[in-house]
């Protein structure tokens, strides 16, 4: 499998629930993040259509439109000379508008209780929960690994599937269409590669001689072979395995100095008891002398 294919498979597997959730709002979702993301900036994190209007969530259509009508003669530019009256004129009417309309009310509360998402420069995202670097890495790891171990698998199935093919076309070719085994070798050609048939088993020939090919001897994918676990074992290995390692070549060293500190003290000991030896040798040579004067 291509390199290039794997990577779009990756882009997919994050792209595509991005945009799914990007094509499941409308026009009308897209008019109520606005006016959230507007009035916690101007009125506080916290603040809802609700407590703006000064209403519980279970308020009824009539009591919204009672309170509309009040506050837009509050907050109509003419009766009131606020710089901002112009502002908080016009977004009364557009939370009025939502919240007395059944089915924006009932979108706006499935918000509310989930989660409003939040502008991050390119698009509204969900903000509860804000992934870091090594999150995003780990992700990328473990899909990556997913990745690699199912082409570790597709290769497996076709390394065999390749192996079938030559063994058969090797004998179709050898012994004829019937495939009745024959006891003699033969030297056949697929798809320009030479192989030898012996009656129980059929061999790839090759500069370094022959190699006989068996399905079986294809390496079975292994989970600890993908990307994920070669990092903790390349991670082991320049850290505990490292360190281990000049352990041990310490602990050599150390049974070295050893071995030759036991055969210099044998040494030295040899000397101080043949230097300890010798003025006794004197002793006993110059009593002979004295007793061969006597006599």
């Amino acid at each position: 499998m291509k390199w290039h294919i794997i990577i779009w498979l990756l882009l997919c597997l994050v792209i595509l629930p991005k945009a799914i959730a990007w094509s499941e709002w409308t026009k009308d979702d897209y008019e109520i993040f606005d006016l959230v993301d507007e009035l916690r900036t101007e009125e506080g994190e916290k603040t809802t259509f609700y407590s703006w209007l000064g209403l519980e969530p279970t308020a009824t259509e009539k009591e919204i439109t009672k309170t509309y009508r009040k506050l837009y003669l509050q907050l109509h530019p003419d009766k009131n000379p606020d710089a901002r009256s112009n502002e908080k004129f016009a977004r009364l009417g557009l939370i009025a508008n939502i919240l007395r309309n059944p089915e924006s009310r009932e979108r706006y509360d499935w918000f509310l209780k989930n989660g409003v998402p939040r502008w991050r420069g390119t698009g509204y995202y969900y903000s509860r929960y804000r992934p870091g670097l090594l999150a995003v890495l780990t992700f990328l790891a473990i899909l990556i690994s997913i990745v690699q171990y199912i082409v570790f698998w597709i290769t497996f199935v076709q390394d065999k599937k390749r192996i079938r093919y030559y063994i058969h076309r090797s004998r179709e070719i050898a012994w004829g269409k019937t495939m009745k085994k024959q006891m003699t070798t033969k030297r056949v050609t697929v798809n320009d590669v030479q192989f030898y048939v012996y009656p129980d088993y059929v061999a790839l020939s090759n500069e370094n001689g022959q190699v006989r090919l068996d399905e079986n001897d294809v390496s079975k994918p292994r989970v600890f072979d993908v990307f994920i676990f070669a990092i903790f074992k390349w991670l082991f290995t320049i850290t505990v395995g490292k360190a281990f390692r000049k352990n041990e070549k310490k602990m050599e060293d150390v049974k070295e100095n050893d071995s030759t500190n036991e055969g210099g003290e044998s040494f030295s000991s040899d000397d101080e008891q043949s230097s300890q030896s010798e003025p006794k040798r004197r002793v006993r040579s110059r009593n002979k002398k004295g007793r061969r004067a006597r006599n």
